[in-house]
């Protein structure tokens, strides 16, 4: 967005650039789904008029994605490392139409997730880190809000059922998850953990006494919301990123506190080891079986399949479609009482969409995502690549259950591609420095007689040693 900096805070200017900001969010983060339940009703088999409005939002979609690509043209006209792996991935994505078993789904999804790209592409090259992370902030909180005002006017569609799969019988002891103005409870939880990663970078980072407070209480209001979602994912990663900001706060302070720090560090990791090791307590306290709610079930069937075809996949976003007969035969199969719509976990979902090739492909992504995370941590930018790594911790819990990064329409994919791609700039940026700074003592050597002196002492020193070396 357009700041100007004054006394450590930003006053944002609103252009159709700081529209484009906040329609690529909402549009991401799936908050315009309550135009459809709302108007047309829970159940949309396709109609006319709902695909109109499905279209339209599309398009502005697109045009807000354009809009900030071509907008980065004014802070840079350089393709970086990054942005050149970003579209391999998606060029991949659509050369899938060829061997997809719905050609039609890939290239609809394909085509939005190169919009997608180009999108934050263009964000990670105009806005700062504080500037988009108190973008998220806002855009999270008004969710949050938004879901609290259904709640009270329209308990009945801010309330879920337990998923399809989930063994459901009615009960008065049953007690229904919110979902708010989102498709589905785990699409809140899921959000509202984004808020949390977004919130806790402004804690850390926030230049005011001010700043800090309203991150503390989004904080709070987005950790009740997770709750409230009942989504153990989302649960899992809220309950990871609020005291791994805790022991990174501690451990910068250093002496008493550091040491604290790293205690807390250390019974953390010992517990979530024991629960990874033994976790049948966890899962009957969250009300969940064995089975991961039959995810496991579903992760064998998938393997199978994945067998099938290896290399390249089934085509992206094809797999799960109802042209796919096999993944009809998957859904009658377990019995869950409708189509499955993914694998539930990362891994096998990209493997079953684009093979081994993608996957390695956002393997190579993921890790140099992590490097460069890793290296802005020596640098004036290290509460970036702070929450990098935070958000790179967050995606591999939440991938062990839900599919991330190969899908766009999620938040967790939107913040990892832009904070990815704000810590590439921000080495470049380094290295900028670095280069001209070395280049500006090159040059105030050269016009120094102390050092011209030096170098030619040095350099009959040398010629000298190589002299009586020479020698019999």
């Amino acid at each position: 967005m357009s700041s100007i900096r004054r006394s450590g805070t930003y006053v944002f200017r609103c252009n159709y650039l700081d529209l484009a900001s906040a329609f690529f969010v909402l549009h991401t983060v799936g908050v315009f789904g309550i135009l459809s339940r709302l108007y047309y009703g829970e159940s949309q088999d396709g109609s006319a008029t709902t695909t109109a409005l499905a279209a339209a939002l599309n398009l502005g979609f697109v045009l807000a994605c354009l809009a900030l690509f071509l907008g980065r043209f004014r802070t840079t006209m350089s393709i970086s490392t990054g942005n050149l792996l970003a579209i391999s991935l998606v060029l991949l994505f659509l050369l899938s139409i060829a061997w997809s078993v719905d050609p039609w789904t890939t290239s609809r999804r394909g085509g939005l997730y190169v919009f997608f790209v180009l999108g934050v592409i263009g964000m990670a090259a105009r806005l700062t880190d504080r500037e988009f992370t108190g973008l998220m902030s806002t855009v999270c909180l008004l969710s949050a809000v938004a879901s609290l005002a259904l709640l009270a006017f329209d308990p009945s569609s801010a309330l879920a059922l337990p998923d399809s799969f989930d063994p459901f019988v009615a009960s008065p002891e049953v007690t229904l998850a919110l979902r708010g103005i989102f498709t589905h409870k785990n699409v809140l939880g899921q959000v509202m953990a984004a808020g949390v990663l977004a919130s806790m970078h402004i804690l850390r980072a926030g230049a005011s006494r001010q700043a800090r407070f309203w991150s503390v209480v989004s904080s709070i209001v987005f950790l009740v919301m997770v709750l409230a979602s009942k989504s153990s994912t989302s649960i899992s990663v809220t309950l990871y990123l609020c005291p791994m900001t805790f022991f990174i706060c501690l451990y910068r302070r250093g002496g008493l506190t550091r040491v604290l720090g790293t205690s807390v560090a250390v019974l953390s990791g010992a517990i979530a080891l024991a629960l990874t090791l033994f976790p049948d307590p966890v899962l009957e306290i969250l009300g969940k079986d064995a089975t991961l709610t039959g995810r496991t079930e579903l992760w064998a069937l998938v393997v199978d399949k994945i067998y099938e075809r290896p290399i390249a996949g089934w085509g992206y976003f094809a797999f799960w479609g109802s042209a796919n007969p096999v993944a009809n035969a998957i859904s009658a199969q377990l019995g869950w009482g409708g189509a499955v719509p993914t694998a539930h976990n990362a891994l096998l979902e990209m493997l079953v969409e684009v093979g081994v090739i993608g996957t390695i492909l956002i393997s190579v992504i993921f890790l140099r995502s992590v490097w460069l995370a890793y290296r802005c941590l020596r640098t004036s930018a290290r509460e970036l690549g702070t929450s990098s790594l935070l958000c790179s911790s967050a995606i591999v819990i939440i991938g062990v259950t839900e599919p991330v990064l190969i899908d766009f329409s999620s938040p967790w994919t939107m913040l990892f591609f832009v904070f990815w791609l704000m810590c590439e700039r921000t080495m470049r940026a380094v290295r900028r420095q670095n280069y001209l700074t070395q280049r500006r003592l090159g040059r105030s050597q050269a016009h120094d007689p102390a050092a011209v002196l030096a170098r030619q002492s040095s350099r009959r020193n040398s010629t000298g040693a190589d002299v009586q070396r020479l020698k019999p």
